[in-house]
This record gives C-alpha cells, sequence and structure tokens, in this order.
C-alpha cells in the first residue's frame, strides 16, 4: 500500500496550478508510491487517475501465458508531470494496462470530480490531459494498423455497442470476429456467459465454425462496448496461414 503524504512537504511554490487545486479540493490524496506497487491494474473498472510528479512508471500488458509485456516507461519531473488513468474516465472502460512505480514516486490521487474541476478552471493541466489523450488515440490508431499488417487479413475495425448481437446462433459463420476491447455475452437466459478477450481463443467469437464455415454455434451479445476485428470467409485460407497453432489447438480439443 502507498504511503500517505502531507501536502506540506510536497514543494508546490513555484507550481501555479497543483497548489491551486489542492487547496481547492483538499480531498485530493497526496501518496508515495515504493518500486513495484501498482498504481493502475489492467482489466479493473475503478476511473481514480493520478497526477504523478516524480519517479519513474512502467505500463505493461498481461500476454496469454501469464507474463507482462512492457509497453512504455515514463519519466515523472515536477516540472512536467504526468496524468495517469484519463482514458479509463473518458472511455468508462476497464483498464487496458498495468501502471507500476519504478523506484519511489510522489502522486496526486484523484477522483472523476477533481478532473472535471481542472478541465474548469486548470488550463495548464488540461493542455497535459488533451496532449496525452491524443497521444493514446494515436497509439490505439497504430496498434490497430499493426494488427493488419501482422496478420494481412484485411481485418476492419468495428465498434458495437451494448446490447447489439455480434452474431446468431444458426447463422453461417461467413465472419470471424476478434475481440479487442469490452466483452460478449455467450448464449441466452441463465445459461449465458460473460467473456473478455482473454477467456477466447486469440481472443476470437465462433473460430471453430468459421475454420469449418459451419453455422455458428451460439449468439454473441456485447455485454459493454465493444472494439472488434472483423475477418470475412475469403480471408480464411490467410487465417490458416497466419495461425497455425491457434488452428491446430482448437482442432485437437474438439
Amino acid at each position: 500500500m502507498p504511503d500517505a503524504l502531507d501536502p506540506a512537504t510536497l514543494d508546490l511554490a513555484s507550481d501555479l496550478e497543483l497548489g491551486p487545486l489542492l487547496a481547492a479540493h483538499p480531498d485530493i490524496e497526496p501518496l508515495r508510491y515504493r518500486d513495484g506497487e501498482l498504481l493502475v491494474i489492467e482489466g479493473e473498472a475503478t476511473q481514480d487517475l493520478f497526477i504523478v510528479r516524480k519517479g519513474s512508471l512502467v505500463v505493461e500488458k498481461a500476454l496469454p501465458d501469464g507474463t507482462n509485456r512492457p509497453l512504455a516507461q515514463i519519466e515523472c519531473r515536477p516540472e512536467a508531470p504526468v496524468i495517469i488513468g484519463e482514458m479509463a474516465y473518458f472511455g468508462a472502460q476497464r483498464r487496458t494496462a498495468t501502471v507500476r512505480a519504478v523506484g519511489s514516486c510522489q502522486a496526486l490521487h484523484l477522483k472523476p470530480a477533481h478532473l472535471d474541476a481542472i478541465m474548469a478552471g486548470f488550463p495548464g493541466l488540461t493542455r497535459i490531459l488533451c496532449r496525452q489523450f491524443t497521444s493514446r488515440l494515436k497509439e490505439a490508431n497504430e496498434e490497430l494498423r499493426d494488427l493488419k499488417a501482422r496478420f494481412d487479413l484485411s481485418a476492419q475495425r468495428r465498434m458495437v455497442q451494448a446490447g447489439e448481437i455480434i452474431c446468431r446462433a444458426g447463422e453461417p459463420a461467413n465472419t470471424l470476429f476478434q475481440l479487442a476491447m469490452g466483452s460478449v455475452r455467450i448464449g441466452e437466459g441463465e445459461a449465458a456467459a460473460i467473456l473478455r478477450a482473454e477467456d477466447l481463443p486469440g481472443g476470437f467469437l465462433g473460430l471453430e465454425a468459421f475454420l469449418h464455415g459451419t453455422a455458428q454455434g451460439a449468439t454473441a451479445t456485447a455485454a459493454e462496448p465493444c472494439l472488434l476485428a472483423v475477418i470475412g470467409a475469403d480471408r480464411r485460407e490467410a487465417f490458416l496461414r497466419s495461425h497455425p497453432a491457434l488452428v491446430l489447438e482448437v482442432l485437437k480439443s474438439q
């Protein structure tokens, strides 16, 4: 657990906005994180955010084999603070990565209402927030382009809203869907299950039916807003070439 800090020890005299922000919102928590402690945990539905003034952070994403893949290392300084967790606030989505401290870090722990106050009255912090939000969107677009190039499957992006049916039981499995973000409800009624990408083989919905060209075995409905990669039946052979290990695993499990 991080240690609470006395706001008087933060040395904010030269900061034109953080001092007034803390004075106006004394419920903001100054914290010190030790080496390895987590600020944000992948998969959580929290919307808290952090202004990190001192220390280093590493951003990691979980892999199917249980290891973590580092995505970025961030250096934070009083003259260039970093805001962590803003994507969950804007998108109301689960955390897409884990952020942990490297060495000792000093951070301000904010709630969503504090961000509203920042955007209403603190232009310097708002500019930092906007730059980071733009950077995150650029990274997301680049990741989608890399996905398409890596598999050469002519995958298309598709956003679906909660309650929208992705595929129906009994329909021809002429389209393959890969879940990149969000969760889906498989089946109907009390027997339905809520699944995320990590619960599906390679994140794919109805993979077995797609491989055999048969009908969908179950109805899949978006349980929350979802980002999907959509692959047409004309790319079935390309999929086999691109994912031989996954295809063998699915076929052996029959």
